[in-house]
């Protein structure tokens, strides 16, 4: 699965269809040489109903799993930008906490930051993580939560500071999980069935110009083919082409330069 998703989407559709449409047109052809021709234009009426019955169940199956699948899609899109936000927000909040502990923060924040670019969602297309992600963010919370706030000031920092670092963790957690949640084996072998199915129907159809019903059984393996790939880019949103990059992190690393170095530097925040 790591080599298919190493190739871009756009070249693994041609390379499926490319594999898919000559070997069904070949397989028709097969069919129809072997077999009484007559014979399939005799049962046209009564295999139309019944390709009409199982398309439309075998629809109804693949239209669930490419919602289930584009859902997970934009919720694991959601958990990286909380995930960032909490992070920016942490790099704020420390702005109250007294100077050993604030510098801390922040320098665990940077790091953070820089290892998602850098390393972790490298790690996230082979469906792995960075153990230092984690030992970065503990570091945060073990600075924070160890000191003892002298004041309200520093108590409201440390509780604030400390919420959002909970929340960076928690999303993180919930982003590896997402990265190991796709279709299960079963599953695609239920939908590989059915669109089998489905074009070996066509194979059973008679008429009297075979090239234009080589063109419709090929029509319908284009659809079926681009839309079960389209579901294994979707299946596992950090892995794919396709999928969710470190954009947003990104952006986070160049909103805290600019607070840093830019024209806001000498405000207090």
């Amino acid at each position: 699965m790591g080599l298919l998703y190493a190739i871009p989407a756009p070249i693994l559709l041609l390379m499926a269809l490319a594999a898919s449409i000559p070997g069904a047109l070949v397989a028709q052809r097969f069919v129809h040489r072997h077999f009484n021709g007559s014979a399939f234009v005799s049962h046209n009426e009564v295999g139309g109903i019944i390709v009409v019955v199982v398309a439309s169940l075998y629809a109804v199956l693949l239209g669930f799993m490419t919602v289930v699948a584009w859902e997970h899609f934009q919720e694991s899109r959601a958990i990286v930008v909380t995930e960032a936000d909490a992070c920016i927000d942490a790099w704020h909040t420390a702005v109250g906490l007294p100077e050993p502990v604030r510098q801390t923060v922040r320098k665990d924040m940077i790091r953070y930051a820089e290892t998602m670019v850098s390393r972790e969602w490298t790690a996230m297309k082979a469906g792995k993580s960075d153990p230092d992600a984690a030992m970065i963010s503990m570091d945060a919370m073990n600075a924070v939560g160890g000191f003892v706030p002298a004041d309200w000031r520093e108590a409201n920092a440390q509780n604030a500071t400390m919420q959002q670092l909970d929340v960076m963790h928690d999303a993180r957690q919930r982003r590896v999980a997402s990265n190991e949640a796709g279709l299960s084996g079963f599953e695609w072998l239920v939908l590989a069935s059915g669109a089998g199915t489905i074009i070996a129907f066509c194979w059973l159809f008679g008429g009297s110009k075979p090239t234009v019903q080589m063109i419709m059984t090929a029509t319908v393996v284009l659809m079926l083919v681009s839309m079960l790939v389209l579901l294994f880019e979707l299946q596992f949103p950090f892995r794919s082409g396709i999928g969710i990059d470190a954009a947003t992190w990104v952006g986070a690393l160049r909103h805290i330069q600019e607070m840093m170095h830019g024209p806001m530097q000498g405000m207090r925040m």
